[in-house]
């Protein structure tokens, strides 16, 4: 089966079925085959296998702030590309085992980026936060070993799938809480963008790099300056240690525009 002339495809992501990333990955590429991987290292892995023509991987959220694991990997697999992303809004919930309580539940488990999205919650009922490698995985693992005083903090799609209860909605600390999510593709498979629906599509292109300045002062200014001359809007800046030597660092820049259009 295809898409404008382009065979649907194979796209990675990290979780469990039920996982949020999950969602993005099949709002971004109805009709593609979704590949669960269980960490983000192994996402990056199926790319590079060509078991995966892209992948859909989470790289900031607006309570919880940046994915340090995905923005390192983009720069240890220099060849695959940012071609698309897109903004889920995330609603978490509590779920436990059929017949707990929320009174019942003393463990919460997740993925570390939800506790973080859900501490106000967790610490106002004076439950203690415990990490699992995905939300959808926490699900899983909750319903296995059905235990009423243990729940997870995933999606509502995942309390269907793994046949839990929702003992509390909507537990994120911010009522503006959205992840924004890269869709991922070797140079080769770039193409996989034409399958992308034409209403994700919308909006100014951006684009995203990862460079490096000298340690010397005002070499971080300068390498902006060309942008505020040329009028670009920057959406995005942040340091990530380079793991070259201590205390060396290599920055990431988000700014609207295609410069291959220039």
């Amino acid at each position: 089966m295809a898409h404008g002339g382009v065979p649907l495809t194979a796209i990675a992501y990290q979780g469990l079925a039920g996982a949020f990333s999950e969602a993005a990955a099949a709002a971004l590429f109805p009709g593609a085959s979704l590949l669960p991987r269980r960490t983000f290292a192994e996402v990056f892995a199926a790319l590079d296998a060509h078991e995966a023509n892209a992948a859909v991987v989470p790289v900031e959220n607006t309570h919880a702030g940046s994915v340090a694991d995905v923005y390192d990997l983009l720069r240890q697999h220099n060849g695959a590309k940012v071609v698309a992303e897109a903004i889920v809004r995330v609603r978490h919930c509590l779920l436990g085992v059929p017949g707990s309580r929320l009174g019942d539940i003393r463990v919460a488990r997740s993925h570390p980026q939800a506790l973080a999205q859900c501490e106000d919650f967790l610490r106002r009922h004076d439950i203690r936060p415990e990490v699992a490698f995905d939300t959808a995985g926490a699900a899983a693992e909750v319903a296995d070993a059905k235990d009423p005083a243990v729940a997870a903090v995933a999606s509502r799609r995942a309390a269907e799938r793994y046949g839990l209860e929702v003992l509390a909605d909507s537990i994120e600390t911010s009522n503006d809480n959205f992840t924004r999510f890269f869709a991922v593709a070797p140079e080769a498979e770039r193409e996989v963008a034409t399958l992308i629906p034409a209403a994700l599509r919308k909006g100014p292109t951006k684009t995203s790099l990862v460079y490096k300045t000298a340690n010397l002062p005002g070499a971080l200014v300068r390498s902006l300056q060309p942008f505020a001359t040329a009028w670009i809007q920057l959406s995005k800046i942040e340091s990530r240690p380079s793991r070259a030597a201590p205390w060396d660092y290599v920055f990431y820049l988000d700014f609207e525009g295609d410069p291959t259009a220039w």
